[in-house]
């Protein structure tokens, strides 16, 4: 199905007729468009007004300011092809998609089960590929069968490519061909430009200072010329170099690497892919992936990592935990426990992560909160939303006040609503805050019986995923997150949440931190579903972003500004300065 008029002001009305048309689900429209043509046509100028446009800022068709229309499309992801391979634009769509940055398998198995009509943009399809030219995935093809094939075989997806030829993506009714052509009086085709840098630089380099065109294209001229494993051994070209380059280089088993440098970019590409990541926070991302895999690498980095904002103490992939709490009292508390999946308990060093000792557990069970409530005591939430007590010594006591904490709400298991039911938990010595199913989070006192929660407050449309609670004088602080993308501040003496939530996104609240920091006062540490965390600082209101090293379960922050975070990946501890990180 083509489209014969090649003027841009035709192409961008074919666009959005197709757009409009392709969303009907009862419709026969094709559900992927390749806009095709020379150089010089105007291919990327069309798309990119036309992404402008759903948003709002542009009229497709013009590039003149319009409003939001009811017939506006709205893209969900925008994919930049030219120099990626299948993973690495996969990472770019999965966090357009509110998904994180996953690899194609992931990608698609999140698209399958997304409820929503999708539609994602892709420019330069013809300029992709990276790597060593002999193998499969320097070449454009390989991007179409690894993922656009794939993609284009989802029901919901819709997809407008940006090719110099249709042919790349084969024929058949399933696609609409929008060809553009090249003015008679316009300017002449470009072609590439020549490169800045003929030669690779060499390891040791300054790659601080190197231009964009020596980061971005090192690793391909120094495969052209049989030196890329010589680079590969420069930890600075790792901290500024080309993620795409590197990863697809990486994948080549013939080039040699040096030990365990697979293993720690495997671990790292995908948060070193975010486009706005500092370098120093380049740095401290693969200083954390390389604690392990790669020391002398991670001992190298170090320096630079330290530098910025935030760097690793620890790490320890090897020990996944389902939740975690601090114990023990005042903000520099010495050790924490964690949970694994089958519910078993270990006590471990806050200085190093390094396992102190068991502790006893029950039965198996299957983790989704710990809440420290007393030196030796627990509150811990199972994921079948009971609420059961743990004491980790023979003399361990819980406060007055759990007790009808925990047959309040595990009489919901016994009620027809499942809603009902708790799905998030946290606790102070002298409060506890449980959220559940409907949006709500329920207030308890601790240090006094009570039959029912003194305060609730209802600051979500749907289930509650995180709650945490800080005592800040005679009022309890409470930040919750919800499946609504929101993340919420209220409480117990106004008995409401504030009336804009502090954070809203289109991904899902994992996990929630409080604490009032000896530098900064009260902060609070959000993880989202989609690998980033946040840090705000609730007196200014400001918000620094960090990348998650993984999928986080379960966070606590010190009063000292260390940061602990667990997930299905392991623990690792974060040492955070403050300051840097607003300034």
């Amino acid at each position: 199905m083509t489209g014969a008029d090649g003027t841009a002001a035709h192409a961008a009305r074919s666009l959005l007729s197709w757009a409009a048309a392709s969303g009907d689900p009862a419709g026969t429209a094709p559900r992927t468009a390749v806009v095709t043509g020379p150089s010089g046509a105007g291919k990327s100028r069309l798309l990119a007004r036309f992404v402008a446009g759903a948003a709002g800022e542009a009229d497709p068709g013009t590039g003149t300011s319009a409003a939001p229309t009811a017939t506006r499309p709205t893209v969900h992801a925008v994919g930049l092809a030219e120099g990626q391979i299948a993973r690495t634009l996969s990472w770019q769509l999965g966090r357009h998609l509110g998904y994180g940055p996953v690899g194609p398998a992931e990608l698609l198995r999140r698209l399958a089960a997304d409820p929503r009509p999708v539609l994602m943009v892709v420019t330069d399809l013809h300029r992709s590929g990276r790597g060593p030219s002999d193998l499969p995935a320097a070449r454009p093809a390989a991007l179409v069968e690894g993922l656009i094939a794939p993609l284009r075989s989802l029901p919901n997806v819709r997809l407008i490519v940006e090719c110099d030829t249709p042919v790349l993506l084969g024929t058949g009714d399933g696609l609409l061909v929008v060809p553009l052509e090249r003015a008679a009086d316009g300017p002449p085709a470009p072609g590439t430009p020549p490169a800045q840098v003929t030669v690779a630089p060499a390891p040791g380099h300054d790659w601080r200072s190197a231009t964009p065109d020596e980061r971005e294209h090192a690793l391909d001229r120094a495969l052209a010329t049989g030196t890329a494993h010589e680079l590969l051994r420069d930890p600075g070209y790792l901290v500024y170099g080309s993620v795409p380059a590197v990863t697809a280089v990486l994948g080549d088993q013939r080039v040699p690497a040096p030990p365990g440098l697979r293993e720690v970019w495997a671990t790292a590409a995908p948060a070193l892919s975010a486009p706005d990541l500092p370098d120093t926070q380049r740095a401290a991302v693969l200083h954390a992936a390389a604690l392990a895999a790669n020391p002398r690498l991670a001992e190298y980095l170090r320096p630079l990592a330290e530098s910025g904002p935030w760097v690793t103490g620890w790490a320890h992939a090897s020990r996944p935990a389902a939740a975690l709490a601090l114990t023990g009292t005042g903000p520099a508390t010495g050790a924490f426990v964690a949970a694994d999946a089958l519910g078993r308990l270990t006590r471990y060093s806050l200085a190093d992560g390094r396992a102190l000792t068991s502790l006893p557990s029950g039965t198996a069970w299957q983790p989704s909160a710990l809440a420290p409530v007393t030196s030796d005591g627990l509150l811990a939430l199972d994921r079948s939303g009971v609420l059961r007590p743990l004491l980790l010594g023979p003399d361990a006591l819980l406060p007055i006040g759990s007790g009808s904490l925990l047959l309040h709400h595990n009489a919901a298991v016994l009620a027809p609503d499942p809603a009902n039911l708790p799905t998030a938990l946290a606790a102070t010595t002298r409060h506890a805050a449980v959220g559940d199913g409907l949006g709500r989070v329920h207030l308890w006192p601790l240090d006094s019986p009570a039959t029912e929660p003194r305060t609730t407050l209802r600051p979500h449309r749907a289930a509650v995923t995180a709650v945490a609670c800080l005592d800040l004088g005679g009022t309890l602080l409470v930040a919750s997150g919800g499946r609504d993308g929101t993340v919420t501040l209220g409480d117990s003496a106004t008995a409401r949440p504030l009336a804009e939530p502090v954070e809203r996104r289109d991904a899902l609240p994992t996990a929630l931190a409080l604490a009032d920091t000896d530098a900064a006062g009260p902060v609070l540490a959000v993880a989202w579903s989609d690998q980033r965390l946040h840090l705000w600082h609730l007196l200014s209101g400001r918000r620094a972003a960090l990348p998650a090293p993984y999928g986080l379960r379960s966070l606590a922050l010190t009063g000292d500004a260390r940061l602990l975070s667990a997930g299905t990946r392991g623990t690792r501890l974060t040492r955070l300065d403050l300051a840097a990180l607003w300034a």
